[in-house]
């Protein structure tokens, strides 16, 4: 029963492991692994563009639009997606990146192959 799989968390992970494994094994062409993506929307000043860019292409992050301010004093504003598991704890990376000055907003945008 369910007590019994309570008990042995190590065993239910390992078979729940082999399971996928042969099931992709067998349907090659049928069978893909999904991970949750994020849309983000950056904003940032104008001089940080290219610093935040290289860090979203690092985190495996798409970038889809990049609005750059009129002048030097502007904000940017940067979209894209990201994986979900990649922008964990971004809001620490962005602010050593800015300065304190990025801020960031994330919102589920479905899942997309590993």
């Amino acid at each position: 029963g369910l007590a019994a799989l309570k008990a042995l968390p190590g065993a239910l992970q390992a078979a729940s492991a082999y399971a996928v494994a042969e099931c992709m094994k067998e349907n090659k062409t049928h069978c893909s692994v999904l991970e949750p993506t994020m849309s983000v929307e950056i904003t940032l000043p104008n001089d940080m563009v290219g610093s935040v860019l290289s860090d979203l292409n690092s985190r495996r992050g798409t970038v889809g639009e990049v609005i750059v301010g009129e002048d030097m004093y502007s904000k940017s504003l940067v979209r894209g997606d990201v994986p979900l598991v990649e922008i964990l704890g971004y809001a620490n990376s962005l602010r050593s990146l800015t300065g304190g000055e990025g801020s960031f907003t994330s919102e589920y945008k479905g899942h997309s192959p590993c």
